[in-house]
C-alpha cells in the first residue's frame, strides 16, 4: 500500500531526518528532480567565497533518499514524448525513466529502470563527493534564482501586451480553462508546445499531423500532461501580468514541482505561489497539504513513537500509528480503509520468503540480459531498479537502524559491496 507524495525544498528543509525517515515508510517519496538543483544552490549560498563543506553535502544527502524514494523523469522529456505519441499515465503513481525491457528465463517481461543524473549526483554526495563540475553547476543555479529583474521586465513587457488585468485568482483561473477550451485556440497553443518544449529536436508535423487525424481535439484530451504544462504556463504567464503571482525571482523555479502534480497522491509545500497555484491545479482525489501542516504532524508522531517506546515502533515501522487526528492516519483511513486493511499482523512463511526471494533471483538475472519488446497487447510484469545504499543509510526493512546495525553487518556489507562493483 502506498501514497505517493512529493515534497518541495521548503517542506524538505522543514524536516527532520527522523521525520523524514517516518515519512518515507508511510508514503512513497517521488522526487522532483528540481529539489535535487535547488539543494545544490543552497549548498552553493552557504558557502559563497569557497568550497561547500562536505559535512553539510552529506547531511543533505542522507536526507533526500531514505527509503521508499524514487526519482521522477523530467517533466519537459515527458511533453516531448507525449507531443510524438508516448501516452503518460496521470494517475498518481511516478513516470520513471525506462532504460530498457527485459524478459526472464520463463517468460516474464519487465521494466530495468534508468539511473537518474540526480540520483548519481546523490549517491556521490552520500559518500562526501563534492566536485568541481557539482560546483560550478550549484554556482550557476544559484545566479538563475537570483536574477529578480528577469521576472520583472517579464511582467512588465506582459502588461503592456494586455492591459487588461485579472482581479482575483478565481478570475485567474477561469480565464486559464477558458483558453485552453477553445476550439479556435488549440492549433496555436499546439505551436507553443512544440516551440517551447520541442527543443528543436521535434518535427513539429509529427504532433500536428496526429493531432489532424484525430480530427482537431481539445489538447487536454488530445494530450493531456501536455494541457497540464500548458495551464500551469498560463497561470504563470496571465498571473505576472495581472500582478497576482509576484517576481520573487525563485518563482520561475518553483513552479516547476507543479509540473509533477500528476505522478503524486500529495504534494506538500510551505511557499506562497504554490498555496496560490496548486488548488488550481490538483485533481479532485489529489491533496495539497502545507509544509507547516505535514511537520506538524510528523513531529507528533516521532513524539508518539518515543514515548511508546521500541515495541510501537516495531509495530508502526509500515504504517502509521493509529492517532485519530494524524493527517496521515485520515489519509491511509481514506485510501486504504486503515487501521481494517493493516498489514501489521500477517506472518510471511518460510515457504513465502523462499518462493518471493526466488522470484526476485530471476528478475535480477533477467534485468542483466539483453532487451526486448512487448507485442502488442503485452505490459510488465516486474521492474527492477538499482540503488545505491552506503553503511549509513537506514535499514530496508523500516526499523530506523543503520543497515549495517540491523539487517546486514559491516563485514557482509562491504563484502556484498566489492562484489557488487566485481
Amino acid at each position: 500500500m502506498n501514497i505517493t507524495i512529493t515534497i518541495d525544498k521548503s517542506t524538505f528543509q522543514m524536516l527532520s531526518y527522523n521525520e523524514l525517515l517516518r515519512l518515507s515508510n508511510y508514503y512513497r517519496h517521488n522526487v522532483a528532480p528540481v529539489l535535487v538543483m535547488e539543494i545544490l544552490g543552497d549548498l552553493k549560498k552557504e558557502a559563497p567565497e569557497g568550497k561547500v563543506p562536505a559535512d553539510r553535502v552529506t547531511e543533505f544527502a542522507s536526507k533526500l533518499f531514505p527509503t521508499q524514494c524514487v526519482v521522477n523523469a523530467y517533466y519537459r522529456t515527458l511533453v516531448k514524448g507525449e507531443l510524438l505519441g508516448n501516452a503518460i499515465q496521470m494517475d498518481g503513481r511516478p513516470t520513471l525513466d525506462i532504460e530498457k525491457i527485459v524478459q526472464t528465463d520463463d517468460g516474464r517481461k519487465g521494466f530495468v529502470i534508468e539511473e537518474t543524473a540526480a540520483e548519481q549526483a546523490v549517491y556521490k554526495w552520500k559518500d562526501g563527493k563534492f566536485t568541481e563540475a557539482d560546483h560550478e553547476l550549484s554556482q550557476l543555479w544559484r545566479t538563475i534564482t537570483t536574477q529578480e529583474d528577469l521576472l520583472k521586465n517579464l511582467q512588465k513587457n506582459l502588461k503592456a501586451a494586455t492591459p487588461d488585468r485579472l482581479k482575483s485568482l478565481e478570475e485567474l483561473n477561469a480565464k486559464v480553462q477558458s483558453v485552453l477550451a477553445d476550439p479556435e485556440r488549440q492549433e496555436s497553443l499546439l505551436v507553443y508546445l512544440i516551440d517551447n518544449y520541442g527543443e528543436g529536436e521535434i518535427n513539429g508535423a509529427t504532433p500536428f499531423t496526429r493531432w489532424l487525424e484525430a480530427g482537431r481535439p481539445l489538447l487536454k484530451d488530445f494530450i493531456p500532461y501536455c494541457a497540464h504544462c500548458l495551464k500551469i504556463d498560463l497561470l504563470f504567464h496571465l498571473g505576472l501580468q495581472s500582478e497576482l503571482i509576484g517576481t520573487k525571482a525563485t518563482n520561475r523555479v518553483d513552479l516547476e514541482y507543479l509540473y509533477y502534480l500528476p505522478f503524486c497522491n500529495v504534494f506538500t509545500s510551505d511557499d506562497k505561489i504554490h498555496k496560490q497555484l496548486a488548488p488550481l491545479l490538483v485533481r479532485k482525489n489529489q491533496q495539497f497539504i502545507t509544509g507547516a501542516e505535514l511537520k506538524k504532524d510528523f513531529k507528533g508522531i516521532v513524539e508518539y513513537l518515543e514515548k511508546e517506546g521500541e515495541a510501537a515502533k516495531k509495530k508502526f515501522s509500515a504504517e502509521p500509528p493509529i492517532i485519530e487526528e494524524s493527517l496521515t492516519f485520515k489519509l491511509w483511513k481514506e485510501y486504504f480503509g486503515y487501521p481494517k486493511t493493516s498489514n501489521m499482523d500477517r506472518n510471511i512463511s518460510p515457504e513465502e520468503l523462499e518462493h518471493m526471494k526466488r522470484q526476485m533471483d530471476k528478475f535480477i538475472k533477467a534485468s542483466k540480459g539483453e532487451k526486448v519488446v512487448f507485442e502488442e497487447g503485452e505490459s510488465e510484469e516486474f521492474i527492477v531498479k538499482k540503488s545505491y545504499m552506503s553503511p549509513n543509510d537506514p535499514c530496508f526493512c523500516m526499523s530506523g537502524k543503520k543497515v549495517t546495525d540491523c539487517c546486514i553487518p559491516m563485514e557482509e556489507f562491504i563484502r556484498l559491496s566489492v562484489k557488487d562493483k566485481g
